[in-house]
């Protein structure tokens, strides 16, 4: 058994050699130590990533989300930032434009709560986790912003991966423990009992992240106690880390190296195409769009699956959507007969509506619709909806509001319809 230990240790240490530069810079890109490549969950997971089978089978779905990856490549290129985050959306969702509604969605599978915060639109008409390019964006922001906390590509792909709370809790413990380690008689000093009392009430209570952070940049970076290696060292029975988060990192860096050997045959595959973004009418369909531009319209859907009806938004009088760079020109000479479409479109649907308010006795229009037969709005409460919100963003005071909707406190439920009448 040793025997073979020994020779799988050789065969990876062989395999390293062959770049071994290159995979020095892999880490300094991602700033982790130059030890890490001897780190034993890496090499297992190298081990594991490196076979004939397991290349040719993500070489693959590179293959097939050729344009995807294209336009991941392109804006890491755009802003500067490390090569080695290429990897983040195969590792995330095999470079496929996942939709799952309520849970994480797209090509950086983007929790609905972080599009939020990433400014990304979620609403009955668009989810923009599912934009190729608005999404690409806001990941990559997402991942510079943590750079600038952290200093460290890993901690920010890390605090990406698991949450910035949850990162950053484990890297100020395992801060503070290395200290301890080196300086015991140390343990009752009133700096780091301020320390541990930091840490206790984050564990507790999920507040004081700024305290955490303290820690890890005063203890951590400054004084030298903050060191990977330590952390992966005893994570099993410290738990710093999460076991996928270290995986995470085991495998983006085992996907950059395996690069440097060139065995990835198809990270710059010539795509059919590129998108181009054009701006198109409200409420003009998908399908029209296609036939005008002489495509298919699954193709079209394909890299328009944040429009989630089959007609451009009608919350706006236009939309942007993208079109292959192709057929730009021939979108350009059809706009005008694009638009006339568009409202004969509009009337069409809005005949549709007249008539089935006409045949029901009563009718709810789909969310934050117009009421054809009376000046009123139904808007329906989503989470993060406030009374102020929306009296604002209809022009009426929250007086009205309350009185046209008999409430006598500001209090929303998800899923509540709100009448708005001018």
């Amino acid at each position: 058994m040793k025997k073979i230990l020994v020779a799988i240790s050789i065969l990876i240490s062989s395999v390293f050699a062959n770049n071994p530069e290159q995979n020095i810079a892999v880490l300094e890109e991602l700033n982790l130590p130059k030890e890490f490549l001897n780190e034993q969950s890496f090499k297992s997971k190298y081990k594991e990533l490196s076979t004939t089978k397991k290349i040719q089978y993500y070489d693959n779905l590179i293959k097939k989300s050729s344009l995807n990856a294209k336009i991941v490549k392109e804006e890491l290129e755009l802003k500067n930032l490390p090569k080695v985050l290429f990897f983040l959306p195969l590792i995330e969702s095999s470079f496929k434009n996942l939709v799952n509604k309520n849970d994480p969605s797209g090509l950086w599978q983007i929790m609905p709560l972080t599009a939020s915060n990433l400014k990304l639109k979620r609403n009955e008409f668009v989810d923009e986790r599912l934009d190729l390019i608005k999404s690409t964006d806001a990941a990559t922001n997402y991942l510079r912003k943590y750079y600038k906390k952290f200093g460290k590509w890993y901690l920010s792909v890390l605090a990406y991966n698991a949450g910035e709370g949850r990162i950053i809790h484990g890297v100020a413990r395992a801060t503070l423990d290395k200290y301890l380690d080196e300086h015991p008689t140390m343990y009752h000093d009133k700096v780091i009992k301020i320390y541990n009392l930091y840490i206790a009430d984050y564990t507790k209570n999920k507040k004081g992240i700024d305290n955490l952070y303290t820690i890890y940049k005063d203890l951590g970076l400054k004084s030298g106690h903050f060191d990977y290696l330590y952390l992966l060292k005893h994570n099993s029975k410290r738990d710093y880390l999460p076991k996928t988060s270290v995986n995470y990192i085991n495998m983006l860096v085992s996907f950059s190296i395996l690069e440097n050997s060139d065995r990835f045959k198809n990270l710059d595959k010539k795509t059919k195409y590129d998108l181009e973004k054009v701006n198109a009418n409200k409420g003009l369909r998908l399908k029209t769009i296609a036939d005008e531009l002489s495509m298919s319209y699954e193709e079209l859907r394909t890299i328009n699956k944040h429009l989630l009806k089959e007609m451009i938004p009608t919350d706006k009088n236009s939309y942007n959507l993208y079109i292959p760079h192709t057929k730009v020109e021939l979108f350009n000479n059809k706009i005008s007969n694009m638009k006339e479409l568009a409202v004969t479109q509009n009337k069409a649907t809005l005949e549709k509506v007249k008539n089935d308010v006409n045949n029901k006795s009563s009718f709810d229009v789909n969310k934050n619709s117009k009421d054809l037969n009376t000046n009123k709005i139904i808007h329906k409460v989503k989470q993060g909806d406030t009374l102020e919100a929306i009296a604002k963003k209809y022009k009426v005071s929250v007086k009205k509001l309350k009185i046209d909707n008999k409430k006598n406190s500001s209090k929303l439920k998800i899923g509540e319809n709100i009448e708005i009448i001018k």
